[in-house]
């Protein structure tokens, strides 16, 4: 694992400011650039930890000899300084970009759907979750697309995501296993830029609701989500605030996070009311973004594979350049991530 001096040395700042920045401290003044370089430092110094690397391939970032010269329109969901604020979407953008390098594709950057440059390239690649409407209009300007990210369309292009069901399944376990039996989920939706025909759009909402009434332990009091909300360390820090007042003496032994910077914002606010993680309540997350082992506590989570989608993303588009065949749906897995802000629930 990198470490936080690490980290500094390649951003070029100090020790304090990356872990101020990685634990999202409010009272820190820092450029937005300061920030993009940390992230970013820490995403690429972590990922070399699961990189599997080929034989002869060439190392992440080093350009081959172009392939016929042919280049790849990136449209992101995220403008750059919204990366900042859930960087979920910067580490699927490092691996497109890895890979893309790898594969000797030039990349440029489509700001808008009107911009004319779509013309220009040979495939697409959208990275976010995209109202409908707005992958239909991307596949009729371009025929050669691939979505990382969203969920999954009706239209036949390629995609790619991670199996959110498990990860909120072996979030859940995690938690059931250490002793808890009530388990508050906090967590937002960006209603209007998803779809589909349940109340909650996303799957991580929807195991939570099916695995807890399954099991008996669901309680409305613990279930709060944010609806047309983001999903950053804002809102889990006024989810948090939110539902400290409503539970009052009747708090939950731990709390599932949409994922992590929500994890981090709840972490935030239960500190400052004073209770103690995992001591008083157990805090989980879902993604395992590199500032998860920076917070303190270290944040327990599911690892979802997000440079890897981004790199299959461009690996899906290279087959569609190359040997066009059916659009595939790609599903990564997920895996546990035991720290140090879960633990056995409290005693009575």
């Amino acid at each position: 694992m990198a470490t936080i001096t690490d980290i500094a040395k390649v951003a070029e700042v100090s020790i304090s400011t990356v872990s101020r920045v990685l634990n999202y401290d409010p009272t820190l003044s820092v450029t937005e650039d300061t920030k993009r370089k940390i992230f970013e430092a820490a995403e690429q110094l972590n990922y070399t930890k699961f990189k599997k690397k080929k034989k002869n391939a060439p190392a992440a970032g080093k350009k081959t000899a172009p392939t016929n010269n042919r280049k790849i329109g990136v449209f992101q969901w995220r403008s750059d300084n919204e990366e900042l604020d859930d960087i979920y979407y910067m580490s699927i953008r490092l691996g497109v970009e890895k890979k893309a390098a790898e594969l000797g594709y030039d990349l440029l950057k489509i700001p808008t759907l009107e911009d004319q440059s779509i013309a220009s390239v040979d495939g697409l690649i959208a990275i976010g979750k995209f109202k409908q409407e707005t992958l239909h209009r991307l596949s009729s300007k371009h025929p050669k697309l691939v979505v990382i990210g969203s969920n999954f369309p009706l239209e036949n292009y390629d995609s790619v995501n991670s199996d959110f069901t498990q990860a909120a399944e072996l979030a859940l376990q995690h938690l059931i296993d250490l002793g808890h039996r009530k388990i508050a989920f906090l967590g937002a939706e960006e209603t209007a830029n998803m779809y589909g025909y349940r109340r909650y759009k996303t799957p991580t909402t929807n195991t939570y609701i099916d695995f807890m009434t399954f099991k008996g332990l669901f309680e409305p009091d613990y279930f709060m989500v944010e609806e047309n909300g983001r999903l950053d360390v804002q809102t889990g820090e006024r989810l948090a605030k939110n539902a400290l007042d409503q539970w009052g003496e009747k708090l939950p032994t731990a709390i599932l996070a949409a994922n992590d910077p929500v994890a981090i914002g709840v972490i935030h606010t239960l500190i400052q009311a004073g209770l103690r993680i995992p001591q008083d309540i157990s805090v989980m997350g879902i993604n395992d973004l590199s500032i998860s082992r920076y917070v303190s506590p270290p944040l327990s989570t599911v690892r979802v594979f997000t440079e890897e989608m981004g790199e299959q993303g461009v690996d899906l588009l290279h087959m569609q350049l190359t040997n066009p065949e059916i659009s595939r749906r790609v599903f990564f897995g997920a895996e546990l991530v035991k720290r140090r802000s879960t633990a056995a629930p409290r005693k009575s």
